[in-house]
């Protein structure tokens, strides 16, 4: 009697040969399409809502933006005018003092040119207030 042979069956395998090159090509794609963008920032300290005596007899100065436009206790100033004008007020902090600087806006004042204001008067030391209408 002839002996009957069994084929034997091998578990059927998955191709792993091309993992690492798809590993390869998404790690690539992901170092290409990654965009490194430091981010900027303005630190600021917000003042606190109460008055003291000594702060209600300062007169406190005011900057007003309307649109694109900078007043300066109501005058109308630039940028580098505006920058100038902080450092003559000599707002770094003294013991114990802090100069406010009082800020309203009004209109459609843009981004860029809000945070100029609020930058350039944290960067000469003094503290921003903002200012908000009541409805």
């Amino acid at each position: 009697m002839a002996a009957k042979h069994r084929k034997q069956r091998r578990a059927p395998e998955v191709p792993v040969s091309s993992f690492s090159d798809i590993a390869f090509l998404l790690i690539i794609f992901f170092i290409l399409a990654t965009t490194l963008v430091q981010i900027t920032g303005v630190v600021t300290e917000i003042p606190s809502g109460e008055k003291t005596e000594t702060q209600k007899e300062k007169e406190s100065t005011t900057v007003q933006l309307q649109g694109d436009r900078v007043l300066l206790d109501e005058q109308h100033v630039d940028m580098p005018q505006f920058r100038k004008e902080l450092a003559k007020m000599n707002l770094h902090k003294k013991a114990g003092e802090e100069k406010v600087i009082l800020l309203e806006a009004s209109g459609n004042v843009t981004y860029q040119t809000y945070f100029d204001v609020v930058a350039s008067i944290s960067a000469a030391g003094g503290v921003t207030a903002i200012l908000q209408e009541e409805k």
